[in-house]
């Protein structure tokens, strides 16, 4: 195999940096790769990988967690210097304490960071240092280095190391031996790369007014953690550190610190969730966090207690938790969207649609109250009322998977398959897999399809088409 590509499936896989010590005084490196990738095909690239991930790794799909890393993503990449540009968040399922950036601005954040993370910053500063190798293109300064690479099959190798990352079994079926060889002697390629995108990613993270010392405070956590650990967090495994590293971070990090930090108060419920979800059944997550409510009583590990008691039935104790979180702090959105899915779990659609109404009444178009109570009416067997909402979310949040895949199942029960199917294509786009949009726009059929239906699904198609990379 040429050596070129031994690079490229290196980088791209994003197996960064040796353990060197960091040097964050380092210049930014210049842009050569656009000479010889251009964004479109980084995004094909993308587009390409994505489609792989999604068929081979488990994503999350609880709406307030979605809706946070979206929106903390987002106002991440407003700091950037292409703040203009399309980004794509979304959360795997995966308790190991990783995060990782693909072409196309592609970023993917395990459950498992959020539950490490101890505060926003922490998890902003993993965000941004992600975000600094998009911005940086680190990935197409690499492929500018090689001749005569075709796009899919890149795309195919690079999705298979990465799911090989996340899921290693199901990654060696997708890469290939031969050229998934030779990367732990081409790992010295990527630390320029790796020390760019931490220097980088605190400048993004004191722009977003968060705190630069969240990326060396985290730093700590895991290396400290990893000496109690046979196997160190998968975090370490493709960003290794060392003393001398932590050390630059911090100095760096306090000679730009914001005037001003702000983090949302969000974090800690949302760690809770996670938690929750992570757990091998609602009981068990119970006694997890009852025992840390005895050691740590915070409003987190309350939340945690509170939410875990829902899932596991428990709903009198959980409210009771839930009503002394209120008279703490009575207008916060994950209590009402909480206190609606206890009334969910005890059967009560119409107390549930009232928590949402009133909480939508202090948070409009709040993500998760909005899509849980699409999820009320489609459960107490009002379609019409669901698809009414989805229609109105998916023009609001269009780059928003769940939306789309909620609408399609909100036109299904209201008997518009062809919405649906629109819908359904819709929510493979955004995602990447233009491919399998395509197929769904298929299922539309012209004796029933409205001529709008049948409009949208032409410039869809017309559009979609356009990007499907040739495969040499």
């Amino acid at each position: 195999m040429a050596p070129g590509w031994i690079v490229l499936v290196a980088i791209l896989a994003f197996a960064h940096g040796s353990a060197a010590a960091l040097d964050l005084s380092l210049p930014e490196l210049g842009d050569p790769a656009a000479r010889v990738l251009s964004s479109q095909e980084e995004a094909r690239i993308g587009q390409q990988m994505m489609r792989e991930i999604r068929r081979e790794v488990a994503l999350v799909d609880d709406p307030a967690i979605n809706a946070y890393v979206r929106d903390l993503g987002t106002r991440i990449a407003t700091a950037t210097d292409m703040p203009g540009a399309a980004y794509r968040f979304f959360v795997v399922d995966d308790p190991r304490i990783n995060a990782f950036a693909m072409p196309g601005g592609y970023v993917g954040v395990h459950s498992g960071l959020i539950t490490a993370s101890r505060n926003e910053s922490e998890l902003g500063a993993v965000i941004a240092h992600e975000l600094a190798h998009v911005t940086q293109r680190h990935i197409a300064r690499r492929v500018a280095a090689t001749q005569g690479v075709n796009l899919r099959t890149t795309a195919l190798v690079l999705a298979g190391l990465l799911i090989g990352s996340q899921n290693p079994q199901a990654g060696m079926a997708a890469a290939t031996s031969g050229m998934a060889s030779g990367i732990d002697s081409q790992l010295a390629y990527s630390r320029d790369h790796e020390r760019e995108a931490d220097r980088v990613g605190m400048r993004i993270l004191a722009r977003a007014d968060l705190n630069p010392q969240g990326m060396p405070d985290f730093f700590q956590v895991l290396m400290d953690d990893s000496r109690y650990r046979s196997q160190p967090p998968a975090f370490l495994s493709t960003h290794p550190l060392t003393e001398a590293r932590i050390a630059d971070a911090r100095a760096i990090a306090r000679s730009i610190a914001p005037s001003e930090i702000f983090e949302s108060p969000d974090h800690a419920f949302i760690r809770a969730r996670a938690r929750v979800l992570s757990a091998e059944n609602p009981d068990e997550a119970v006694e997890a966090f009852a025992a840390r409510v005895q050691s740590q009583p915070d409003r987190g590990n309350r939340y945690g207690l509170a939410y875990a008691r829902i899932r596991a039935g428990d709903v009198d104790r959980a409210r009771r938790l839930l009503d002394t979180l209120a008279s703490e702090q009575p207008e916060h959105a994950l209590l009402v969207l909480a206190r609606a899915e206890a009334a969910m779990a005890d059967n009560a659609p119409e107390a549930a649609l009232a928590e949402l109404n009133r909480g939508l009444s202090l948070f409009p178009d709040h993500p998760a109250l909005t899509l849980t109570r699409v999820e009320v009416h489609l459960q107490s067997g009002r379609p019409d009322k669901a698809l009414a909402i989805t229609r109105t979310l998916s023009h609001q949040q269009p780059n928003a998977p769940e939306v789309w895949s909620l609408h399609a199942r909100a036109a299904s029960a209201a008997g518009d398959d062809d919405e649906s199917a629109l819908a359904m294509a819709q929510y493979y786009a955004v995602q990447g897999d233009t491919q399998a949009g395509l197929s769904q726009l298929k299922r539309l059929d012209p004796a029933t399809a409205t001529p709008n239906q049948m409009a949208r699904a032409r410039a869809l198609r017309e559009r979609w088409e356009s990007r499907i990379a040739p495969d040499g």
